[in-house]
Formats: C-alpha cells, structure tokens, sequence
C-alpha cells in the first residue's frame, strides 16, 4: 500500500466523521480514560553512512493501549516491513562499489505515554488537538537477509560482521523516543502524525562495527478509542416567568384634588452586547449609569442576567462564555462601589434568547426595579 492511498483512506474518515465532532449530544469525560487501537503507515530510515535517500522504506504498524487518564497512558506497539542496509566503497576494503542490500525487520515496543497538551493546559475547554510525548523500549527482530549475505560472501570481499553471524534471524534491542499529533475527528476517532527515534542494537542490520545505529521513523495514523466515558451535562434551569403586578386599588373622591407632584422611582435596564467569544465589560457609559442607578436608590437590588446565542458554539460552551458575561458585569459593578448583596447574578446559556436576531444575544442585561 503506498502512501498515497493511505492518504486518501484517512481523509475518507475525516469526511464521514469530521462533522459529528459538534453534534455531541453529551460531553466526554476525558479524566476517566479510555482505550486506543491505532494502525499507522509511513517510512523509515537508518542514520548510517550511506545515502539516506536509499535506505528510506515504507513501514506499517499496529498499537494496542489505554490512558489512564486525561494525561498518561501506555501502549503495545508493533512496527515493521522492509527495512535496507548499505555498504559504502570507501569504508570497506576491497569493495569496488556501494552495495545496498534489504531484509524484513518488526519492532515491538512498550510504550508510555504523556498528553502534553492536558499536561500544561488541565482546565482547557477544546480537545480538538492532543500534542503527546512518549518513550520505551521493546526487541528489534530481523531476518531474511539473502542480499546482505550475496554481498558479504564474495570471495573478493570477506567481511566479518559480528558474533551473530551465524544466525538467519536474531532479537536485539530497541529504545525509543517521539511525539505525536493527534486531531480528535469524533468522539471514538482521531487522525494523527507520529514521528519517532529508535535507537537500535548494533547488528540489527547485520552489519558489525561496535557502535549503536539511530533509526528514524514517519507515520500518519488512524485511532479508534473505545471504553471512552461521557458524563451528563446539567441543563440550566428556565427563566422563570414574571409574577403578575397586583391590581391598583383606586378609592372614589367626592372632589378629586390634584395629586402632590411625587418623582416616581425610575426603572433600570441597560443591555451589553458582545463579540464571538466575548465577556469583557465593553462599555463604560452603560456601566456609569447602571452604578449612578444604584446610588440613587440604595434600597434597591438588581439583576444580572447573561446569555449566549444558539448561532455558534454548543452548548456547553455557552454556557461558560454566558457565565462569564453575567459574572463579569457583576464584578465591575461592585468595583465601583455597589454592595455584593445588592446584585443577583443568573446565566442561561443559550437556553433563553431575548432577543429575535441571534447575534444580539451574545448579551448580559442589567434590570433593577
């Protein structure tokens, strides 16, 4: 399989899953973890002498794991296929030319795993992106080395290479080292980059020269995660409706006299609108009045009511921006002097829009009475 269908497989899924990422009707509860299989395809290349460019082979690979948590996690990896080998002319003695040979090579390894991302970002709400770190150590097993053994069993050119010469198939060790880029489409699947550092026992290639050999390694991913845990959203409570205004009681006057010019108290309503994902204080004029509304009647309280639009976002993040909105309000009317227990604060998410044009109901709205 080239890479290039492997390409085109995993864009298939980003099209039949990438718009269920949205419509998730619960949230996922990313601190109880879950468990992953991942299958990968990609290229490596040993860091040798030789010319790079040869020795670059696809690679296929297969994992089985499970975070714990948000944050770590371990897995089963099993990495391999054709792997290429290289003698160079002016290294060897008695080689009239480079000579590059292949074998079959598969990597097992134990991997753990630290989500950076959750690591220096704990309270963050978008899981879109994961950035992860990992790091483990597994055998190296190879075989199939019939060019390698064409080459070195000329009789222009003996060359001896190493205490497991006589062996047709042999483990050695692997240590290894990388990252990984995970795109999360859907609840159960995530699309990812993989590159790695795996630092190899000295005749995994065959070859005997006394020092440990670095192979590097590309991959682009698919993950299915299964076991994944969802935790109910709490819906907000509904605005609850007005209580009627008592009705007047009017006694009848023989001789109505005219009634003593009284200032009737004056009702407050002041309206902040917002940007996308807005919830700073962005009009001092409103807030001055509000302030001004509260010296005027120290009796009297107010409320604080904040709202998101069902336009954008969902509604868990509505529900915090809606928060947020109402919250901050509120603390700059108590900067400036207003009691605490003066000020009632309530927020509807995107469960209540007051007003019939969505963007104005990125809003918080200020009633006293």
């Amino acid at each position: 399989m080239t890479m290039k269908k492997i390409i085109n497989i995993l864009a298939s899924v980003v099209l039949l899953f990438g718009a269920s990422t949205a419509a998730q009707a619960q949230e996922v509860d990313y601190e109880a973890g879950h468990n992953f299989i991942t299958v990968q395809g990609g290229a490596q290349a040993t860091l040798t002498h030789y010319n790079i460019t040869d020795l670059i082979t696809p690679q296929f690979a297969l994992s089985f794991g499970r975070y714990f948590n948000d944050k770590f996690g371990t897995r089963l990896h099993f990495q391999g296929y054709q792997v290429n080998g290289g003698f160079k002319a002016d290294r060897y003695e008695g080689l009239a030319a480079d000579q590059k040979y292949g074998f079959k090579a598969i990597t097992g390894d134990m991997d753990f795993l630290v989500n950076m991302t959750n690591v220096l970002c704990p309270n963050r709400t978008s899981h879109l992106v994961d950035w992860v770190l990992l790091a483990g150590w597994g055998v190296n097993v190879a075989w199939d080395k019939d060019e390698f053994n064409a080459i070195t069993d000329k009789a222009a050119w003996q060359y001896y290479y190493g205490p497991m010469a006589q062996d047709d198939r042999f483990s050695t060790f692997n240590g290894r080292v990388g990252t990984q880029v995970n795109f999360n489409v859907a609840k159960n699947f995530a699309i990812g980059v993989e590159l790695d550092a795996n630092y190899k026992n000295d005749q995994f290639n065959f070859k005997f020269n006394g020092q440990n050999d670095w192979q590097v390694a590309a991959f682009v991913g698919l993950t299915y995660k299964f076991g994944v845990k969802t935790k109910k959203v709490a819906e907000p409570e509904p605005e609850p409706a007005p209580a009627p205004a008592p009705a007047p009681v009017v006694k009848p006057e023989p001789k109505p006299e005219p009634a003593p010019v009284v200032k009737k108290d004056e009702p407050l309503k002041e309206t902040f609108f917002y940007q996308i994902r807005m919830s700073d204080v962005n009009d001092d004029a409103k807030l001055a009045k509000i302030v001004k509304w509260c010296n005027e009647y120290p009796n009297k309280t107010i409320v604080v009511s904040g709202y998101a639009d069902k336009g954008t976002g969902n509604p868990r993040i509505n529900k915090k921006y809606a928060e947020q909105r109402a919250f901050k309000v509120a603390d700059a009317i108590k900067a400036k002097g207003v009691s605490a227990d003066r000020i009632m604060v309530e927020s509807y998410g995107d469960t209540v829009q007051p007003f019939a044009e969505n963007d104005q109901n990125r809003c918080t709205i200020v009633v006293g009475e």
